[in-house]
This record gives structure tokens, C-alpha cells and sequence, in this order.
């Protein structure tokens, strides 16, 4: 009998400590696969189509180019634009 006392605790110690733990551990593994195929299904979805991406690239390229040769002007003194207004007429 005494046995059986001593037994019941910790058989209630083993459930709080193990229980929440192969919960927790059951749980993560199915999510894992479960958001893992979510994603790969998800993943397969193109956000642009080639011929959208080289337009979009274009026009970033040209941004790019309109920022530098602002930021040429920018540092460049009236001197020299006047004389890169003559060289282009």
C-alpha cells in the first residue's frame, strides 16, 4: 500500500513534466509539415510573369539613370553645364 502511495505522485510529476512536453512535441511536427506543403503549394505562384519583369526592369533602369545624371547636375558647377549645352548643340 505504501508503495502504491509513494508511486501516485510521481506518476502525477512524469504527467505535468512529460505530458505538455509530447503535446508540444506532437503538435510542432504535424504543424512543420502541414505549414511546410502550405508553403511549397503557395510557393509554385508566380508573382510576375516574364514579360511584366523585364518591363519593370526597364523602367527601374531608366530611374536609375535619370537619378544619376541628377545627382551629376547636382554636383556639377554652371561652368560646366554651359559648356556640356554647347558641346550637345
Amino acid at each position: 500500500m505504501t508503495k502504491k502511495k509513494a508511486f501516485t505522485p510521481l506518476l502525477y510529476l512524469a504527467s505535468i513534466v512529460f505530458l505538455p512536453w509530447w503535446i508540444s512535441l506532437s503538435l510542432n511536427k504535424s504543424l512543420e509539415s502541414w505549414v511546410t506543403n502550405w508553403w511549397n503549394t503557395k510557393q509554385s505562384e508566380t508573382f510576375l510573369n516574364d514579360i511584366q519583369e523585364k518591363s519593370i526592369l526597364e523602367k527601374f533602369i531608366e530611374l536609375e539613370e535619370l537619378f544619376f545624371l541628377d545627382e551629376m547636375l547636382k554636383e556639377c558647377p554652371e561652368t560646366h553645364l554651359q559648356k556640356l549645352r554647347m558641346g550637345i548643340h
